[in-house]
Parts: C-alpha cells; sequence; structure tokens
C-alpha cells in the first residue's frame, strides 16, 4: 500500500471475499480494515470396518480442529482357535522371529529350541547306544567290531542335499552330512528370502522388507519397514501432520463446504460418504487390501475377520515339508526322524526319545599254529584296540640252509672254496656239471693248476685302442687261424670323393663393392662333401679326413680395387669361417682382367663315428675398395677319409 497511499485519500480498490469484511477509506484517518467473519465447521464422522478402527476428535474450529486417526485391528481370537502372531506396536505392525518359533516343536529324534529357532538331532541317553556326534557335528555311528561295515547310501531331494563319506569303518567310519537346498529361481520369478548361514536357515525382518513398497499417499522405508503418510508437495495442499503426528487439514475460512477426497493404496481401500453438512457428514472408511494372486504364486497366509487381520501357525505350518530322513506334521508343525524299514537296520528311538543305536556284539578271534607258521592275536576287537593278527614262519633248527632276514626266507650257498652251487636262469638252485676240457682256437695249456688255459696271440699282447668306441663281442675283428692261433685283419675303411663345380659360368654381372667384411657371392653357389653316420659299415673306428679345395677364376677390376678372394666354409654344421686365397691389397692403379687360381686344405682328426660329417663352402670377397666383376670360378677339391687305428 506503500505506492498508492499517503496524506490524500488512496485510490486503491480493497473488495471484500466470501467471510471476509472491509472497513474504511484508505486515508490516514480512516484506513482499510480487514476482518473474517466466524466460519461455520464441516461436520466429519468416523466409519469402521472390520479390519481397521477410525476415529475423530475436535470441533472443527481453528482451535480446536478436526484430527482423524485409524487404528489396525488385530483379532484376538483368530478362527483357528491361536493366538495372533501379529503385533502392533509404536513404529506399526509386526511380526517377528520369536513370535513364528512358538508355532514348532520336535519330535522324537529331534530337538528344537524355540528362544533361537534353531533344530537339532536329539541323541537317546539309553545304555548301550553308541551314536554321538561327530568332531564336525554330524551324527556319528561307529561300525560294530570285527564286523562288516553298513552300506549306507545317500539320497537328495528336492529340498535337502544328503552326501556320505566315509568307507564304514572304525579308522574310516561313515559321515552322513545334508544341507537344505535353496532354490536359487523361485518359481514366481523373484529372489528367495530364505537364507543360510553357520547358525543354520534365517528369514529376518530386512529379508521380509524388500517385498513391500509404498504407493500413492505413503512412504514406506525398506530398511526400517516404517509406513508413513506421504503428504503431496503440490501448490495448495492443506494437509500435514498435527502436534500429535497425525494428518491435519485445518479448516476453511468462511463458510462453504469443505472438498474431501479419498485415494486408494495398494494396501488399503478408503471409502468416502457424506456430503460433509451437519445433516449429512463425511464418512471415511478404510480397509485393508489382501492380494489374492501373490506375486510369488502361492496363497496368501493373511486373513481377515470380523475382529481384524490374523496370521497363525496353522497358516504358516502348510509352508513346510519333510523329505528323505526327516518328518513333518504340518497339523502339530511337529519334526522327527524316518528310519530305514530295510532288514538289517539297527537305529531306534530311545526310551527317552533319541536316536539309539545298539553296539554290536564282541567277535572273538584265536589264533591257531601250525609246525611251520606261529601266529598270534593282540588287541581287544574294538575301535580304540582292534584284533592284530601276525604270523611268523618256523625254520627249524639246524644247519638246513634255510635262514630269515628283514626281507624274508633267504636261501644261500656256501662260499666255501669250490663250491659250484648256484642260482640258475629260473631263480632256483643249480649244480653245473663238470664238462669235458677241450682246447680250441688259440688257446694252450690243459687247465689244470699247473697248466692253465692261455690265450696266444700271434702278435704279442696289448690294451685295446683308446678309440675303439664299440663292445668287443659285437664288432670285434679278432679271427682264429686255421692253425689254431689268434689274428685281427687290417679292417680299416677309407674312402675318397673329388667335385668339380663351374660357379656363374657365363659371367657374373653386377660389381661387388664394399661391404665391410666377406660376403658370400651367392648361396646357390657352393660345393658340399656330406658323409651319413657309420659311413661304409665304420661302426666304431674313429676316423680322419684331408680335403683339397683349389680354385679358378677370372675377374675384372678398377684401378683403385683393394680385395680378397677366397672361401666361406662350415665344418660339420659348426660356425663360418673365412678362408683367403688371394688378392690385392694395395690399389694398381689401373683398371684390369685377371684369371689366376688358389689352393686351401681343411684336415680333421678323431670324427665321430655315429655323428654324420658335412663340409660346405661358398665362393666368397671381401672388397675394401673400388669394385670387381667375376666372370667366372671354377672349384676343384679332392677329399679323402680313412680309419685310425
Amino acid at each position: 500500500m506503500a505506492s498508492c497511499c499517503g496524506a490524500p485519500r488512496c485510490t486503491c480498490a480493497v473488495t471484500a471475499g466470501p467471510g471476509v469484511t472491509v472497513d474504511g477509506n484508505g486515508s490516514p484517518t480512516t484506513p482499510y480494515v480487514i476482518s473474517a467473519g466466524t466460519a461455520t465447521p464441516t461436520p466429519v464422522q468416523a466409519g469402521d470396518t472390520n479390519t481397521v478402527d477410525t476415529t475423530v476428535a475436535g470441533t472443527g474450529t481453528p482451535a480446536d480442529p478436526y484430527v482423524v486417526s485409524a487404528d489396525v485391528i488385530l483379532d484376538p481370537a483368530p478362527p483357528g482357535g491361536g493366538t495372533n502372531l501379529l503385533a502392533a506396536g509404536p513404529g506399526g505392525l509386526s511380526l517377528e522371529c520369536d513370535d513364528v518359533r512358538t508355532c514348532f516343536s520336535a519330535g522324537d529324534g529331534a530337538t528344537y529350541d524355540p528362544a533361537t529357532g534353531e533344530i537339532g538331532a536329539k541323541l537317546s541317553a539309553d545304555a548301550g547306544n553308541v551314536t554321538t556326534f561327530g568332531a564336525d557335528g554330524g551324527l556319528f555311528t561307529p561300525a560294530p567290531a570285527a564286523a562288516a561295515p553298513t552300506v549306507v547310501q545317500a539320497q537328495d531331494s528336492p529340498t535337502v542335499d544328503v552326501s556320505v563319506s566315509g568307507t564304514g569303518t572304525s579308522a574310516d567310519p561313515y559321515e552322513v552330512s545334508a544341507a537344505v537346498v535353496l532354490d536359487p529361481a523361485p518359481p514366481g520369478g523373484g529372489t528367495n528370502l530364505l537364507g543360510a548361514g553357520p547358525g543354520g536357515l534365517s528369514l529376518e525382518c530386512d529379508d521380509v522388507r524388500t517385498c513391500f513398497s509404498a504407493g500413492d499417499g505413503a512412504a514406506y522405508d525398506p530398511a526400517t519397514g516404517v509406513i508413513t503418510a506421504r503428504l503431496s508437495a503440490d501448490a495448495g495442499n492443506a494437509v500435514g501432520f498435527g502436534t500429535d503426528g497425525g494428518l491435519f487439514a485445518p479448516p476453511a475460512s468462511g463458510g462453504g463446504t469443505t472438498a474431501l477426497a479419498v485415494t486408494d493404496s495398494s494396501t488399503v481401500d478408503l471409502t468416502l460418504s457424506g456430503t460433509g453438512t451437519t445433516a449429512d457428514p463425511y464418512d471415511v472408511t478404510a480397509a485393508v487390501k489382501l492380494d489374492p494372486a501373490p506375486p510369488g504364486g502361492g496363497t496368501n497366509l493373511l486373513s481377515a475377520s470380523a475382529n481384524g487381520l490374523h496370521l497363525e501357525c496353522d497358516d504358516v505350518r502348510g509352508c513346510f515339508s519333510a523329505t528323505g530322513p526327516a518328518t513333518y506334521d504340518p497339523a502339530t508343525g511337529t519334526f522327527g526322524v524316518e528310519f530305514s524299514a530295510d532288514a538289517g537296520n539297527a537305529t531306534t528311538i530311545g526310551t527317552d526319545g533319541g536316536i539309539f543305536t545298539p553296539a554290536g556284539a564282541a567277535t572273538a578271534l584265536q589264533a591257531g599254529d601250525t609246525n611251520t607258521v606261529d601266529t598270534t592275536v593282540s588287541g581287544a576287537g574294538t575301535a580304540a584296540s582292534p584284533f592284530v593278527v601276525m604270523a611268523d614262519v618256523i625254520v627249524a633248527p639246524g644247519a638246513n640252509g634255510l635262514a630269515k632276514n628283514a626281507s624274508g626266507l633267504v636261501v644261500a650257498p656256501s662260499a666255501d672254496t669250490g663250491n659250484q652251487l648256484e642260482f640258475g636262469a629260473d631263480g632256483k638252485l643249480f649244480v653245473p656239471p663238470d664238462p669235458p676240457l677241450e682246447i680250441g682256437c688259440g688257446l694252450t695249456g690243459a687247465g689244470t693248476a699247473a697248466s692253465p688255459l692261455a690265450v696266444a696271440p700271434v702278435g704279442g699282447s696289448r690294451a685295446w685302442a683308446t678309440d675303439w668306441a664299440c663292445d668287443a663281442p659285437t664288432h670285434s675283428t679278432l679271427h682264429c687261424d686255421p692253425d689254431g692261433t689268434l689274428w685281427t685283419p687290417p679292417e680299416h675303411y677309407s674312402a675318397a670323393e673329388s667335385i668339380y663345380v663351374e660357379h656363374f659360368n657365363g659371367g657374373w654381372a653386377t660389381p661387388l663393392t664394399p661391404a665391410g667384411g666377406w660376403v658370400i657371392i651367392s648361396n646357390g653357389a657352393n660345393f658340399q662333401f656330406n658323409y651319413p653316420a657309420n659311413f661304409l659299415g665304420n661302426d666304431c673306428r674313429n676316423w680322419t679326413f684331408d680335403a683339397c679345395v683349389a680354385a679358378t677364376w677370372d675377374i675384372n677390376y678398377t684401378s683403385t680395387a683393394v680385395f680378397e678372394l677366397g672361401y666361406i666354409y662350415t665344418w660339420g654344421g659348426g660356425a663360418a669361417t673365412a678362408r683367403p686365397l688371394w688378392g690385392l691389397l694395395t690399389a694398381p692403379g689401373a683398371a684390369r682382367r685377371a684369371r689366376d687360381n688358389g689352393t686351401w686344405h681343411e684336415f680333421g682328426f678323431n670324427m665321430d663315428p655315429a655323428a654324420p660329417f658335412s663340409l660346405v663352402g661358398w665362393p666368397a670377397v671381401r672388397v675394401q675398395a673400388g669394385s670387381l666383376t667375376i666372370n667366372s670360378w671354377i672349384t676343384d677339391a679332392a677329399y679323402h677319409t680313412t680309419t685310425q687305428t
């Protein structure tokens, strides 16, 4: 008003709305006075359902506004006759593990702790029970001493994975273990809420809370499970939270009817009746929705009756079943153990309701001796002290040729001089006959102490040569002469070969220029001497070779040429070696064409007869200055080998 009002009368127009009055003319002496009349409150009435109790407090005035609140009704006497497991607290509805655990109990062979929800096996305290808990916490029944082990076989079910290990002996007893199978892909397509940990199966509030979400008008915290009302952020929203935490909408100023609408959520169905007048007040009712087709594909366990929602033990018990060695009564929620009807099963329920397997009868074992075997038996025949049977062979006293050592019985021929008793090719005792003495080739003497047999070679006696690499019986060259003497013929081997190669016949057009070292002119232009292993039948004697290589060439070279001609060769596959033959180490001063020749030898000693050998050479050149052109190159080589004595 500061922009339009001053000392003179203001010309601004002020109009009163419904329920509002305006006095004055806007002058300093008679200013505008705006006031609101007292509004008549709209009647609000509560309407209950069998699951929600709705109450309305207050008179609908600003000093005493309407307060609408609703409480979920919990049935104190569910139709099944049990106790309602649902509870309501300051934070909302709850259903905890402790509430569900009281629905279960244990039967014969099983124990159940409703405080922790832990299910275990119950062992009988009857005398003679040998079933215990093993070191790993599993049921353990030792096999009867000295008796054949009972055959134990594992059989799985869709919900329990059973495994059996061990052979059923005292040293390696059967060990039966079972693990509940949790479906990784439930048929409804969701995530399995059940979990398995070191302490057993679990289903906690945190697991269940993720199954819920909030719809319109509601907010849900899956971390805490708290459900609250969600207020719209749209402009003009008059609904808020009162001082007591309930929804609060202040009454509209002035007369008229308060607009009221209801919005359903996925869990609550709201119904609005009445026109909001004193004669026909608004009536808001709410009913909790129960999903007739839960997303998991099963049956909704929650039920609603005239007194409210309920969930009883009978409703939950149908969710469980038993397979394999376990039994389950859905009428009572009792778990038990089923025993096999196979013949020979001795496991039963003891007088105290625990699993009982009587110990097997003790086996009597007695030793029996013979005149050759001494048998002993030790031990008590129990798992801690099993029977141990030992036997020892009896060796008669006196000198009978038999003896015992750490490896067993032995027969040892006497070491006395002249004893001919030995072991034959079949491992048995053998006394060779005395053959008639015959003098053969190269032998002298009568075979007696006075005239011993002796070899009489013609050329005297000497040691084998060090270059002989084979065994004598197979490769010996020792012969027997018809006159009765031994001799060795000169059985040596020799070979010779020559090679004539015209390299580059017809001219070599490319001039050769400095390359920093020896260069092979062409890899294909070479000569080769190749010999396989044991050539000419020589298997034993080392050998020697002598190679002579002669070269003749026709070349052109420039006036500044400095070069050498020769060969690059490898011996036996070894490293390449240069062999110079001829060259100009000082520039000639004038270009020339020349024909010349050169010769080189290669010699090898103590060559291995079992290894192949090769000598390969290539024409090569080392140009230091200028250039040269090769018109022709001829190699004439000879190669000679011989065995060593």
